[in-house]
């Protein structure tokens, strides 16, 4: 079983190969980005939103299954619990990440810009949250109380304590509930200031839930078929994680039709802006792949019963919904940052691919075996 160490050990020597060439691949990343910040400071620091935003996604999902599982009493996934414990150990990687962030805010929100401020209303009146100093303090708070709560999460874990891992799950839920909401609001909603809406929070919450779920069913086959973990995700279990992608992917595509038809019907000015930006014009056409790519490919797959229980076809729909999840998030954020360019470039891909591949280089380390302490 993974509580003893056995098949985390197992894992990491399954895993351990891949970690160079990740590495190598993050520093590729961070070349693009260093270059892109002197060619094209808007549409880099607009990819580097993305993968900032992707890695603390994965890495808050890892903690948020951890609390769901605690709180529902899932006893059948205790024993895969380990790769959302090293999801969030990558916590404290992202926290730096955001530092690097709070570089680039004059460069992505329009409302970081005095002279537009004073010249329009309504940005005045939200000035008093959506400004610099406000933006990089929030920011500290969200990762200090994260990384807390999520190393109280996973040593109550690692310890077996039921009556603890309850209580580390409420009032990591409760955080949780309040500041994402906030962080997705000063992040990603805010790119278009004049636009809000009540249901962008739960809009991202969906979007990581799928991805994070994708990531852990990838690294638990990819343990199965290398010999890892095979009597412990069993085929039973890989139908489990199916109908859970399944379920995601239909809670993800429900927020998203909820939030359009809601601002559709009411047809209020502030609220339109938003999407008449993406749906009509050169990014009319990613809304529709969108759709196809989170909702409407892998309900049609996961349905079926045999595809969910094969390990090869269910990494392969995993990683599809990881890329979705990226084109989703590029779909939020680039046409404020890019109005005439809907397909991204090196400046977008590059800083993402970079963050992703330190992110897989983080988990890989969260997944080295522990130091045996004295108890």
């Amino acid at each position: 079983m993974m509580a003893d160490g056995t098949d985390v050990r197992d894992a990491s020597t399954a895993l351990a190969g891949t970690r160079q060439g990740l590495i190598v691949a993050a520093g590729f990343g961070a070349l693009v980005f260093l270059i892109g910040l002197m060619v094209a400071p808007e549409r880099t620091w607009g990819g580097y939103l993305m993968g900032f935003s992707y890695f603390v996604g994965l890495a808050l999902a890892g903690l948020l299954f951890l609390a769901v599982l605690y709180l529902a009493r899932g006893e059948w996934a205790f024993p895969l619990r380990r790769v959302p414990e090293a999801m969030a150990s990558t916590l404290p990687v992202a926290a730096v990440l955001g530092l690097v962030l709070i570089a680039g805010i004059h460069s992505l929100y329009e409302w970081s810009h005095s002279s537009v401020v004073e010249s329009d209303p309504l940005l005045t009146h939200k000035s008093t949250w959506l400004n610099g100093f406000g933006f990089s303090v929030r920011l500290v708070i969200y990762f200090a109380l994260w990384i807390w709560l999520g190393r109280r999460l996973v040593r109550v874990s690692r310890s077996g304590d039921r009556a603890a891992e309850v209580r580390a799950a409420s009032w990591f839920l409760l955080a949780f509930a309040l500041t994402f909401s906030l962080a997705s609001i000063d992040w990603v909603q805010s790119l278009d200031p004049h636009w809000f809406s009540t249901m962008f929070a739960l809009r991202m919450l969906s979007g990581i839930g799928l991805a994070g779920l994708a990531v852990c069913t990838i690294v638990l086959v990819t343990l199965r078929r290398r010999g890892a973990m095979r009597e412990v995700v069993t085929r039973d279990i890989l139908d489990d994680l199916g109908k859970l992608l399944l379920a995601l992917s239909l809670f993800w595509a429900y927020i998203w039709y909820c939030q359009y038809m809601i601002i559709w019907y009411t047809d209020i000015p502030e609220e339109t802006g938003y999407y008449i930006l993406r749906h009509r014009g050169p990014w009319a056409v990613l809304v529709p792949v969108n759709l196809i790519v989170n909702f409407a490919v892998p309900f049609l797959a996961l349905m079926l019963s045999a595809w969910r229980r094969n390990g090869v076809i269910l990494r392969r729909i995993a990683v599809w919904l990881l890329v979705g999840h990226a084109l989703d998030l590029y779909v939020m954020i680039a046409p404020p940052l890019a109005t005439s360019r809907p397909v991204p470039g090196l400046w977008e891909v590059g800083p993402l691919a970079g963050i992703l591949a330190l992110f897989a280089w983080s988990l890989l380390g969260g997944m080295q075996p522990r130091k045996q302490a004295a108890v």
